[in-house]
């Protein structure tokens, strides 16, 4: 079990008696990389490498009211670079939450890169608001996160709730120099930008482990490290546990590539029982038009592009889903831990991605541009009230913290921008908003366009980006996806459509300041149809 439940009780005094190091190594989670493992005559401890500990104590604010007493537990589960297609290779997941629940069919993430996304999971805010544009540089990574202890688990934690956070968190967040963010019980993630899948170095409390002895899988240990916290903190489970509802964000780092967070040129490696899994399943993109097409009008990102190696793409591809084979399994075993422990009818599940992901399309491998396998990603929600649906309305990464707050029925310590999804999934209430804010940061501040890279706007219909130029005419896409679904034919500045684009381009200058639900989601009203 867990110690944080009994430490929390000892008295102050008490607590500094003990060697912390020897309480976090000797009594953290009793899953199997705290067990010993026969391997012939050699034994080997799957611990990990501790490379460095300190005494630590978790920064927790003062419970400010008690939760309710059936208050939800909740579980956020998350996957890196996952499409919206992905799941066809997820049967358990779609099986335990989608049909038991609500299966989105249109979930965007609306700042399709790793770093800003998080950003908005643990903020409910867009960037021009949380201060993160990007992974890295001047205007990305966890140090431009403006207020960084005011956050999700912050807020959770004030009304009442256990806090833990296990897998991987937000890109370049150091321990040292930042320091753990004020509201997290638990804290369990990797220690670099690159989580690793056979080879990961974790920050677990305070202490520092490396795991690389070639049988430990972050996958799983991100699974079994939840489970364990679900068996400590479920009532009844063991002597040490109080009736707190608890909240866990469980952040699988498949099917990211096994690199960093630029270009991935090698993809993740998957678990070894599943290397050969799936062989006869093609890469969707391969049969897309927009693989093979002569870019129209392109973007700079693209311009100039040749088309991605098939054979490349394919090989990528069966990497992508083996990975997500264990991801599969980590729901179940999951849902199975609440099960038994009889708190899967009052916990909400959330399942998504970070962002979605290109492979191939528009001859570009990778994450950010404003194309709909970058931008749409899986959300499946099941859990008290959770109505069986498949809502077609368009859900944001956003909307995620404010829908936890609600469900929590805390108080969050910052305005929200996005909406609150749950009135949609059990009570089948729409939410305002038929216009959804997109946008991406500079890559690096040589770029000379300032913070932004681009900022559009997404209808049910359309999807206008306007780009961010150094110096020169400005560049603007637009796209058709009713008459041109694959984002072939760039109809900016098409006098068919000019009344479109006129208005996509004011309902972009409306939201691109925005602060707040009632700013960054508003009905605008019917579009003008384009003429002829």
């Amino acid at each position: 079990m867990l110690p944080t439940a009994t430490a929390r009780r000892l008295p102050v005094l008490a607590l500094a008696a003990v060697p912390v190091l020897a309480l976090l190594v000797g009594a953290s989670p009793a899953s199997s990389y705290d067990q010993e493992r026969q391997d012939g005559a050699v034994v080997q401890n799957r611990v990990g490498v501790v490379e460095s500990g300190e005494d630590y104590e978790p920064p927790l604010p003062p419970v400010r009211q008690q939760a309710a007493a059936n208050a939800p537990n909740i579980i956020l589960i998350t996957t890196d670079d996952q499409t919206a297609s992905d799941m066809k290779y997820m049967p358990k997941t779609r099986k335990l939450l989608g049909k038991q629940g609500a299966e989105f069919t249109d979930a965007i993430s609306p700042h399709p890169l790793c770093c800003p996304a998080r950003a908005e999971i643990v903020s409910g805010q867009f960037a021009q608001n949380n201060g993160v544009h990007s992974n890295g540089g001047a205007y990305g990574g966890y140090r431009r996160l403006k207020n960084p202890h005011d956050t999700l688990p912050k807020w959770l934690y004030e009304y009442g709730y256990h806090t833990g956070m296990i897998g991987k968190f937000i890109t370049h967040w150091k321990p040292k120099r930042d320091g753990v963010p004020t509201g997290w019980e638990w804290f369990d993630v990797p220690r670099t930008s690159a989580f690793g899948y056979y080879d990961f170095k974790m920050f677990t409390q305070g202490v520092k482990r490396r795991y690389n002895d070639g049988v430990a899988y972050s996958t799983t240990y991100a699974t079994e490290r939840t489970v364990d916290l679900i068996h400590d903190w479920a009532p009844g489970e063991s002597a040490s546990t109080d009736d707190k509802p608890f909240f866990i964000w469980t952040s699988y780092f498949a099917p990211h590539g096994e690199c960093g967070e630029s270009t991935c040129k090698v993809g993740p490696t998957p678990e070894r029982k599943y290397r050969s899994a799936l062989s006869r399943e093609k890469a969707p993109s391969l049969s897309k038009k927009s693989y093979d097409a002569p870019l129209h009008r392109p973007n700079r990102l693209i311009a100039g592009s040749d088309v991605v190696p098939r054979g490349k793409t394919q090989k990528f591809f069966l990497e992508r889903i083996r990975s997500l084979q264990s991801v599969d399994d980590g729901v179940a075993e999951i849902v199975a831990a609440l099960q038994a422990t009889d708190e899967l009818d009052n916990t909400y599940i959330v399942f998504t991605s970070d962002n979605g992901y290109q492979l191939g399309e528009h001859r570009y491998s990778g994450k950010i541009l404003p194309y709909e396998e970058s931008l749409r990603v899986p959300l499946l929600v099941r859990g008290p009230g959770v109505k069986q649906s498949r809502p077609d309305v368009t859900a944001t990464t956003v909307d995620l913290a404010p829908t936890i707050i609600d469900a929590a029925g805390a108080k969050a310590g910052r305005v929200q921008d996005g909406r609150s999804l749950l009135p949609l999934l059990t009570r089948g209430k729409r939410p305002v908003g038929d216009t959804a804010l997109i946008q991406a940061g500079a890559r690096s501040a040589k770029d000379g366009t300032g913070a932004w890279m681009y900022r559009g706007v997404r209808t049910s219909r359309y999807t206008y980006t306007n780009w961010k130029v150094a110096s020169g005419p400005g560049f603007w896409e637009l796209f058709d996806r009713k008459t041109d679904p694959f984002q072939l034919r760039n109809l900016a500045g098409d006098a068919r459509y000019r009344n479109v684009q006129r208005e996509l381009a004011r309902r972009l200058g409306v939201l691109n300041g925005c602060r707040g639900t009632k700013t960054c989601f508003r009905d605008f009203g019917r579009m003008p149809a384009p003429r002829g």
